[in-house]
């Protein structure tokens, strides 16, 4: 898509930088994505909206407006201050395993995990086995399930991004 400006959800969040138990204890107490504060996210897609650049906290990275904002973001229309802005959800439907795998290879494709990766990816797995693949499982139950289109995650990307883009320009000219 030409006419098109990305914004991502991990640019913005603070969730995963909390220790994993205080995870865990969110988790556990009914994981209620409302109360999840995610800083300058819903300002800047305003802006964007609006016909203004923003910055990427994360990148640096100046985002132009477009006629088009993809917003990757794990909870949809679940999160209000964010899930408001949203025209078209589409969800992609990937197994656990599968994501957890994918993820893991782009992790060590990062020169800064080659030193020390081994004690780093047993902590990641302790805290995946423990409590990210249920907040996982929870994300599919209700995101995926609320979604105006599931695309299959092990789909060839090149299918999925003409899906999506098909579905997009058809709701959304």
């Amino acid at each position: 898509m030409s006419d098109a400006a990305a914004i991502y959800f991990d640019s913005y969040e603070t969730l995963t930088r909390r220790p994993i138990e205080e995870i865990r204890r969110w988790m556990e107490a009914g994981a209620d994505i409302q109360n999840l504060v995610i800083p300058g996210l819903p300002e800047d897609i305003d802006r964007l909206r609006g016909g203004e650049a923003v910055v990427d906290p994360l990148t640096g990275r100046q985002v132009a407006p477009a006629k088009y904002i993809l917003f990757e973001t794990p909870f949809a229309r679940l999160h209000a201050a964010t899930g408001a802005h949203i025209d078209l959800a589409i969800w992609i439907d990937t197994p656990l395993d599968v994501a957890l795998a994918r993820n893991i290879r782009e992790l060590t494709d990062r020169p800064e995990m080659q030193r020390d990766f081994v004690p780093w990816l047993r902590a990641y797995l302790d805290s995946y086995l423990r409590v990210v693949h249920d907040l996982l499982r929870m994300q599919q139950e209700g995101v995926g399930a609320a979604a105006d289109l599931v695309l299959d995650g092990q789909e060839p990307l090149d299918t999925n991004l003409r899906r999506a883009e098909e579905e997009i320009l058809s709701r959304l000219p």
